[in-house]
């Protein structure tokens, strides 16, 4: 029985391709938007328990899911970027993105309790923790070992 090919998997397909390119996991990407999905889900069901379901609206879900597509491009660019000079970021762009999947593995826990206990509890942002280390590692191409700009 032929298989029909589906718009979405087409497009599933075509976003592997840069990851392929760029030498990077299309595993950890996919194990990636996964925890993201969940993640979302679970950020849901936390703001509806502690701040009640009016809280919940299609604005901070838009921008929570907008925010989530940025975030997988991280990678891309960063690898994009060492193509592009000439310098072999790979083994950065690839800690970049298991630095989000344990961030997004980290958000889930922390959904998970505050879900729990029906109480916020403060997290440690890993997301701008990944951030501020990636444009550190990029400024020591910019910089000699005096500290001066090159």
């Amino acid at each position: 029985m032929p298989h029909e090919t589906t718009t979405t998997e087409i497009l599933k397909n075509l976003s592997y391709i840069p990851a392929i390119f760029l030498g990077l996991s299309t595993e950890s990407y996919a194990i990636l938007g996964a925890l993201m999905i969940v993640d979302t889900i679970t950020g849901v069901i936390r703001a509806g328990v502690v701040h009640g379901w009016r809280s919940v609206n299609s604005h901070n879900l838009s921008f929570g899911i907008l925010s989530k597509m940025c975030l997988i491009l991280i990678p891309l660019i960063v690898a994009l970027a060492g193509r592009g000079s000439g310098v072999d970021l790979t083994i950065v762009a690839k800690g970049a993105l298991s630095m989000l999947v344990l961030s997004e593995t980290y958000s889930i826990l922390g959904n998970m309790q505050s879900i729990r206990t029906r109480k916020d509890i403060a997290e440690f942002d890993a997301v701008n923790f990944v951030l501020a280390g990636l444009r550190h590692t990029i400024e020591k191409f910019f910089v000699d070992d005096k500290g001066r700009k090159r």
